[in-house]
């Protein structure tokens, strides 16, 4: 499982109050040689898909360097996401064809930032005829003087008083009174904070591929003999599949000796929440996941008592009562808020409402499951009397639920 790594530090308004964040590129790969497009790539991914731009920077605007081979890039516009601020790089060349790109890149709403500006830096922009297609210009505070900052500050006022003024590399509160007594708009540095390093951790690869072929399952016109045939593509998937359905855990008399078979008696409900399992399966069996292998063992504890339970109450949500328990544990185990997950998977309203703990009869069963696993024998009587069971009822489920764990882990 590889750690994924992104650093914000705070951009600040004139009373101290908090504007924006600039994403920072972070590695804990030692001796890694650096790459400004693939770091840039890495910060993009790694906020928004792994770790989650909301869950960085809430609903404040997010700055992120740009390279000029990146700016340059035929994709540029398709695979950058719009809301960002774009971080123009100090040792950007202005040729032709990057002038054009700004100016388009201003023209279609993108929000520019020049980052690193010295006064030379300034005079190049300002010959070149762009610095008006930008939202921000970022003055360098370490690289320049008082004179420079103060001459940056009133020629931009007086030329350009649509662009947004900020003093980066603030380090002393000399530097933020001075900054502020001069006209600038927002402030960034050491003084007010260092970079937070945030950590999450990556979701596999084979995991999402699982993921896929489940959202593939969910199509309303989808034929199973051709997704039998998908299947049969992949010979570990076709293996484990035919491992799974012709184990104790699944208690089938007959032999199932062909994949097309199996997935016809699986049915595409039973045959989803099989994948499901798999992908947790394979994930045990890798040396990264090792430490959460418990965890694992409760999601499944979780899924199959929820499923017993919805059973015992002739729900006819069973399967959404099983894969509610599955999920319970996955922030847990992929270390990701629930609410990223939910948004990666095709799971249907029932589920979800039951998984942000809204009330219902599957959150019931949810926290009675729970509570029995963990021993809270007070809430497992208040949710069994409430759910009109009996505790002889809820301890049989318990001991199918774990006696399914036991033979799914030790006879497949």
């Amino acid at each position: 499982m590889s750690r994924v790594l992104v650093a914000k530090q705070p951009i600040l308004d004139r009373q101290r109050k908090m504007y924006a964040y600039e994403l920072l590129y972070r590695s804990d790969r030692v001796g890694r040689l650096w790459d400004g497009n693939q770091a840039t790539v890495e910060v993009v991914i790694n906020a928004f898909l792994n770790i989650g731009i909301e869950q960085i920077a809430g609903h404040y605007p997010v700055f992120i360097n740009f390279t000029e081979e990146l700016l340059l890039a035929d994709r540029f516009e398709e695979a950058t996401p719009k809301d960002i601020v774009i971080e123009i790089l100090e040792d950007v060349e202005l040729t032709p064809a990057m002038i054009r790109k700004i100016k388009r890149l201003n023209k279609v709403g993108y929000r520019l930032a020049l980052d690193d500006v010295t006064q030379t830096l300034y005079l190049k922009w300002e010959s070149a005829g762009i610095i008006q297609c930008l939202t921000y210009l970022k003055v360098d505070f370490l690289k320049t003087t008082r004179y420079e900052q103060d001459l940056i500050a009133k020629n931009m006022r007086k030329h350009h008083p649509s662009v947004s003024l900020i003093a980066e590399k603030v380090e002393t509160m000399a530097d933020f009174s001075f900054a502020k007594g001069i006209g600038y708009h927002l402030f960034q540095g050491f003084f007010f904070m260092e970079p937070e390093v945030l950590e999450t951790f990556e979701i596999p690869a084979y995991y999402l591929s699982y993921i896929q072929l489940v959202k593939e399952i969910e199509r309303e016109d989808v034929q199973l003999l051709t997704l039998a045939k998908n299947i049969q593509k992949d010979l570990s998937l076709s293996y484990k599949l035919l491992k799974l359905i012709n184990s104790p855990a699944y208690r089938r008399i007959q032999k199932v000796n062909s994949i097309e078979r199996a997935v016809v008696l699986l049915g595409q409900q039973e045959l989803k929440k099989w994948l499901y399992i798999l992908a947790l399966r394979d994930m045990s069996e890798q040396p990264a996941f090792k430490h959460v292998e418990p965890l694992i063992k409760s999601s499944y504890y979780r899924a199959k008592m929820c499923e017993n339970l919805a059973e015992q109450m002739r729900l006819s949500e069973t399967q959404e009562a099983f894969l509610v328990g599955y999920f319970s544990q996955l922030p847990a185990i992929l270390r990701q808020p629930m609410v990223q997950l939910l948004q990666a998977l095709s799971l249907n309203d029932t589920i979800e409402r039951a998984l942000k703990e809204e009330e219902g009869v599957l959150t019931d069963c949810l926290h009675l499951a729970i509570g029995y696993e963990q021993v809270d024998w007070a809430n497992v009587d208040s949710l069994t009397e409430k759910l009109s069971l009996s505790e002889t009822v809820v301890h049989a489920c318990y001991k199918d639920a774990n006696s399914w764990i036991y033979t799914l882990f030790n006879h497949t």
